[in-house]
Parts: structure tokens; C-alpha cells; sequence
């Protein structure tokens, strides 16, 4: 689901808006300047993997996402004619007026890097749409037919589970919001949230490192500053096809909640429980990863991640990373036991002091705790704990965290987040309960 006001608004621009533009208009139309170059050419034996980047980008992440299309190019980059292809749908703008977005293929030719420009679609489309999404995706799937299959990278905004608004304006649909540290008031609100929020910046320590915070529009419409966004379930429903992996470069869609969702739908996903630094993935080296072989190298790319950020060169806060690759087949072993878990340690749920439990926000944001830690701290005795890493390590291929994000210590981390009930609201409850996570195993009880 789309994040309201992700803290990825919050990053502060490493471009002005002109130069972003003028970076943009160039990536979109190199093909119209590569008359010196033979004509491309398309695989010769049939397509392999198909790497869509999904870059919604008509936000404060614009010039962030510019330099990874760059970083990326600048790295492995396949030729026209490999079996591997590399598509990027892009709508990048710092601007509030709405942007045209592109599908680009971007292949090596002679040496060079080529921009095809495959397709326009009109300003009006917003990135962060599923009807939009499902248009970009469809229209990949039939024009280009993959055997190996397909792999989609989100880069954007994004707040994990969360109804769309609900992270920048909490008080906007809870009427009786706490603002007290790891406190709620449990409003029973269920205002249903509107096509277009309210743009709110979040507060944030300017001294912090930006970070990107699932997908945004931040335009203007007339009625002020806005945001368009999508919900879980709306990103969940407009993937038309089956996906070999999901990778989010984007802040806090590292919970349980979003790989459940999205279990049918692919094989893998590689997400952060916590924020992204606004850089994202190492890009540098991510073309080889992808598509370099025959498979993806997902565990590379974590472990790259991973590495660039834990001897970060500009080291202190900058040195903040988690990374999780989960096998989706593999996630059924996991609700039970945390059913069995909630189930028999109901009283103990609701009454968990949240400060004690790790977790992954900043701020007052703390919808996203560790999924462990939380049943430690609701009484699950040995047998259960131990049943219940073992169906974390069953589904988890690939997991690390520096020792500290930003402005809190990682003392606990089994790989993924969770919702903590009795730190929440009504109104977030109300949204809980339509999840397929919540469906399997119960941690958000029905209203008696």
C-alpha cells in the first residue's frame, strides 16, 4: 500500500528543479540522438528476465531516483540483442504540476548506453494509481514475453501496510491520536480515506540523514498540496502477472503484513523493516546482479546493500541499513505459528509495554515492531520461540542490520516487522482486519 506523506518527503533535494528536469527530458529522449549507432537490436533466441524498474518519482525523491537510473547505466548494463532487459517506467518530477512519465528500455550499444523511449503516457496518469500500474505491467508482459520470468523494482515513497494518509496526518483519521511516546489513544474511527490526502511534510531532525519513506504523487490540483497514494491491497491487485521477485527501494515494507499480501503474486521479496537512506541500493553494482546471468542474484544485491552502508564513507548515522529477502512459498509455516502464538497469549498482546519491544521507526511513527520480539514479549515460552524462529529462518533466505539506524539501536532482528495492536488505533485496527495476515492468523481480533 501507498504511505501517506512518506517520510520520503522528507529528503531534502541533492538537485534543484530545473536540473532535474533538464536530467529527465535528457534520459526520456536519448533515443532522438543516437543516429551514429546501428539500429538496436532485440534478442535473437527469446527473451530470458524481464527487470521492470517501477520509478514513481513525482516527488521529493525525483532527483534521488535520476542518479539510480544513472548509477545503474553506469554499471552492467546488458546489449541489445542479451536475452536479459532491462525496462524502467519512470514519472520524475520535483515539481507539484503533474509530469508525462515514459517506458524506457535502457540496453548497451557499441559501448554506449541507449534510451529507447517505448512508450508515453499523458501527465495526468499518476504513477502511484493502479489502474496505471496494471497498464505498465500489462503492457509489458505482452511486449515482452519473458521465459525466465519477470522482476519488478519499486523505488519510491512508502509506509509498509499503512492506509494511504495515514503516516504523514495520523490525527486526520484518528479523532483522539496520542502524541505521547509509544502512546495511542484507541479511537474507533473508520473514516475511510479520500483519493487525495492532504500533503503534510513530516516532522523530521534536519541533522538526520534523508531517506526515502508505497509510492507517491505529490502534486498540486487546486485544492493545495496533495498527495495520491496506494494501499497494499491496490498495489497487490493491479500486478497482472506472476513475478519472480519484488524488490522495494523504499522506506519501512519490510513487515510481515506486505509479504503476506503479496505471497501469491511472487516468488521472493526484498524489502527494509525500517526507513532507506534517500542514496537506496547500490545501483553501481546492482545491473550485474540482476542481469548478468541467467537468474537473479537477490542475496548479492542484499548483501551489497548491506556492506555499502555499514562502512559507509560518511559514517555516524549514515551507517543505518536492514535488508530481508523472504521466500514466499515458504510463509505458511509462519502463520500458523503465530497464530497458535496470539492466540494463547491474548491477554499478554494487549498488555506489551511497547517501549520494550524493538522497534524499527523514528519519531513517533511506531506502527512497525519486530515480529519476534513481540512474541517474546507477550509470554510465548521456549518450545514456541522456538518454533517460531525456525519458521523464520524457513522462509527467510537472506537477513542483516547494521547495529544501529539512525537514532536507535537494532538489538533484536528477525527479519521482519509487525503491527503491535496494543500500540495502535481503531481506525488502523478497522484496516488490519481486511489484510490477508490478519485473516490468517488473528492478531487484530474481530470487534464483539
Amino acid at each position: 500500500m501507498k504511505d501517506s506523506l512518506f517520510i520520503h518527503a522528507i529528503r531534502e533535494m541533492r538537485h534543484g528543479t530545473m536540473a532535474i528536469a533538464a536530467t529527465v527530458t535528457a534520459l526520456a529522449m536519448m533515443s532522438c540522438v543516437k543516429d551514429e549507432l546501428d539500429p538496436p537490436r532485440y534478442p535473437s533466441v527469446g527473451i530470458n528476465n524481464v527487470l521492470i524498474m517501477y520509478a514513481a518519482g513525482q516527488n521529493s525523491l525525483a532527483g534521488y531516483i535520476t542518479e539510480d537510473i544513472t548509477d545503474f547505466c553506469n554499471g552492467y548494463l546488458p546489449n541489445g540483442d542479451d536475452p536479459n532487459i532491462l525496462l524502467v517506467y519512470q514519472k520524475l518530477s520535483s515539481s507539484y504540476t503533474p509530469a508525462a512519465s515514459y517506458i524506457i528500455r535502457y540496453y548497451s550499444h557499441k559501448g554506449t548506453t541507449v534510451a529507447d523511449t517505448l512508450l508515453t503516457l499523458p501527465a495526468d496518469m499518476k504513477a502511484t494509481d493502479g489502474n496505471t500500474m496494471s497498464t505498465v505491467l500489462t503492457w509489458v508482459k505482452e511486449n515482452f514475453p519473458a521465459s525466465g520470468g519477470y522482476g519488478l523494482l519499486f523505488s519510491s515513497h512508502a509506509t509498509g501496510w499503512l492506509p494511504k494518509g495515514y503516516y504523514s496526518n495520523p490525527d486526520y483519521y484518528d479523532d483522539n491520536y496520542g502524541t505521547g511516546k509509544a502512546s495511542v489513544q484507541r479511537s474507533q474511527g473508520t473514516q475511510s480515506a479520500p483519493e487525495w490526502v492532504p500533503y503534510i511534510e513530516p516532522e523530521r531532525d534536519p541533522a538526520l540523514p534523508p531517506v526515502k519513506s508505497i509510492g507517491q504523487d505529490r502534486i498540486s490540483d487546486g485544492n493545495g498540496a496533495g498527495s495520491y497514494e496506494m494501499e497494499l491491497t491496490e498495489f497487490d491487485n493491479a500486478i497482472p502477472m506472476h513475478l519472480d521477485y519484488i524488490f522495494f527501494d523504499c522506506c519501512l515494507m519490510g513487515g510481515i503484513e506486505v509479504a503476506y499480501e503479496l505471497r501469491d503474486k511472487c516468488d521472493r521479496i526484498l524489502f527494509s523493516p525500517t526507513e532507506v537512506i534517500a542514496e537506496g541500493f547500490d545501483y553501481a553494482n546492482m545491473g550485474q546482479k540482476l542481469l548478468g546471468g541467467s537468474t537473479p542474484d537477490l542475496e548479492g544485491v542484499c548483501s551489497d546493500y548491506y556492506e555499502y552502508y555499514n562502512s559507509h564513507p560518511y559514517g555516524g548515522q549514515y551507517r543505518s541499513a536492514t535488508v530481508t529477502l523472504v521466500d514466499c512459498i515458504r510463509l505458511e509455516p509462519l502463520a500458523d505459528i503465530c497464530r497458535s502464538i496470539f492466540s494463547r497469549h491474548r491477554d499478554a498482546l494487549d498488555a506489551i509495554t511497547p517501549d520494550d519491544v524493538q522497534g524499527y521507526f523514528t519519531a513517533n511513527y511506531h506502527w512497525f515492531y519486530d515480529l519476534y520480539d513481540i512474541a517474546a514479549h507477550a509470554g510465548a515460552d521456549d518450545t514456541e520461540l522456538a518454533e517460531l524462529e525456525a519458521a523464520l529462518d524457513g522462509c527467510i533466505e537472506y537477513k542483516a542490520a547494521t547495529d544501529n539506524f539512525l537514532t536507535f539501536p537494532i538489538n533484536v532482528y528477525s527479519g521482519l516487522s509487525m503491527y503491535l495492536p496494543c500500540n495502535g488505533s481503531g481506525y488502523l485496527d478497522a484496516n488490519y482486519r481486511e489484510l490477508d495476515w490478519n485473516k490468517a492468523t488473528g492478531l487484530v481480533q474481530q470487534e464483539s
